[in-house]
Formats: structure tokens, sequence, C-alpha cells
């Protein structure tokens, strides 16, 4: 009986983080702000170092669930000011970026800025505990 209750124990703790409540961070609120901003400061400063100028965010798609969260959105200079791209080879303006928070932080695991390509095709195989539910409906995210 005992290891019945364990096995019990273990299946309901491994899919504790599959059952979490998905959070929509789109819009910046009063339950969201200090991490939200915590989030999008991280890509902020990568995509400075990116390009060279502060830029702002218009937000997409922002979900969160458990320890990961997805990003989507456009890339606009904090001045308003046309985007000046270091290359012919970049294409402006979307950010994607697939957060995960260890402790009490979050960090960014992988991001594309100003890209030409689907770099985040597959990227539920290789981070298989990133919940499906962050990602958007549409395309090939996940698989």
């Amino acid at each position: 009986m005992k290891s019945m209750i364990g096995i019990v124990c273990f299946l309901i703790m491994s899919f504790l983080p599959a059952l979490s409540q998905i959070q929509d961070f789109k819009t910046k609120n009063s339950s969201n702000q200090t991490e939200r901003t915590q989030m999008l400061d991280l890509l902020r400063g990568e995509v400075k170092k990116l390009i060279r100028q502060e830029v702002v965010f218009v937000v997409d798609h922002f979900k969160v669930s458990s320890d990961y969260a997805w990003f989507e959105g456009s890339v606009q200079r904090k001045d308003g000011a046309e985007i000046k791209l270091p290359s012919e080879d970049y294409d402006c303006c979307k950010a994607t970026c697939l957060f995960v928070k260890r402790g009490a932080k979050w960090s960014i695991t992988e991001y594309g800025a100003f890209g030409t390509d689907v770099w985040w095709a597959g990227i539920g195989q290789r981070f298989p505990r990133a919940p499906r539910s962050i990602f958007p409906e549409y395309g090939s995210h996940y698989e």
C-alpha cells in the first residue's frame, strides 16, 4: 500500500508543471509588472548589444507557465526613429525569446532578433519541460 501511495505522489509531482496556470504577460499590469519588466529588460539588453540602439517592444504574444515563458513581438527604437540594422543579413523588426526561471530570476534560454529564418523550430524537443501552452497555436514552435 505504501508503495502505491508513493507511485501516486510521484505521478502527481511529475505532472504538476504541465498543469500549472498559464499567465498572459502581453499587457503589463500590477500582478506581472516586476517579472515582465525583468524579462523584457534582459531581452532589451541583448538586442542593444546586437544593434547598439535603445529599444522598446510591441508585444504580440507573451505567455508564462511554470518556469518558462515565450515572447514574440516587434522591436522599435525608444526614440521613435527608424532602426538601423548592422547589415542586409538582418530582417526588421521581429524578436522572439524563450525565458526560463531559475530560482527567483528569469534568464534567456534562446532568442532571435531580426532573423531571416525560423530559429525556434523544434524548440519543444530542445526544451521538453517548456509547456506547449506558452507557444502560439500556429506554426511549428513546439515540434
